[in-house]
């Protein structure tokens, strides 16, 4: 399974665990009594004695706003909710980090593809991510073309976040690479 494929189920299961959320009411529920009520960017949070809680307006189509709404309202009912919000929190990090490394998929993909295209960018791929602070520009012949020029922008930029591309990317031009493969790349000298 791709990790495109794990993020969007990681996606799932965080926003299937959001609409099922300990203690959330689907609405108002006017027989319990209101403890406190807490403005939020995308409505209101009103917390009942018994710490059940509703949005006003709930919308948990809108999923964004319903996910922002509930991380706000973790201040007002973590310390009835810890469980709850630490496994959102669980979920959350999950599903962040395999949506980086969805990316990073991507970005290798990118690399197979756009190489095959533009055979200068086997020399250029490497210089770039040896001194990422130099232009894209100038690890190609002149007047590059700007599919290349952007690949390279683009492992340039995501370094920081996936200092792993320093090591995969190489693996991927010598066609040693175990997250994305290209039989093409196998007779080329190792770098």
């Amino acid at each position: 399974m791709t990790y495109a494929e794990q993020k969007w189920r990681a996606s799932e299961e965080k926003v299937r665990f959001a609409k099922a959320f300990p203690g959330l009411l689907k609405e108002r529920d006017h027989t319990k009594t209101v403890l406190k009520t807490a403005h939020l960017q995308y409505g209101d949070v009103i917390i009942y004695s018994d710490y059940t809680f509703a949005f006003e307006p709930l919308n948990e189509d809108d999923v964004p706003k319903f996910m922002s709404n509930l991380r706000e309202a973790k201040v007002h009912l973590y310390e009835h909710h810890r469980a709850a919000f630490d496994r959102l929190d669980e979920l959350t990090a999950r599903d962040k980090e395999l949506t980086r490394l969805s990316r990073l998929e991507k970005l290798l993909g990118a690399v197979v593809n756009n190489t095959i295209e533009f055979p200068e960018l086997y020399e250029a791929i490497p210089k770039c991510l040896a001194t990422p602070s130099a232009t894209a520009e100038s690890h190609l012949k002149p007047n590059p073309n700007i599919k290349a020029v952007r690949l390279l922008n683009a492992l340039r930029d995501n370094l920081p976040e996936m200092p792993e591309l320093l090591e995969e990317v190489p693996k991927v031009l010598n066609g040693t690479s175990t997250l994305v493969q290209c039989e093409q790349f196998k007779h080329f000298e190792k770098l």
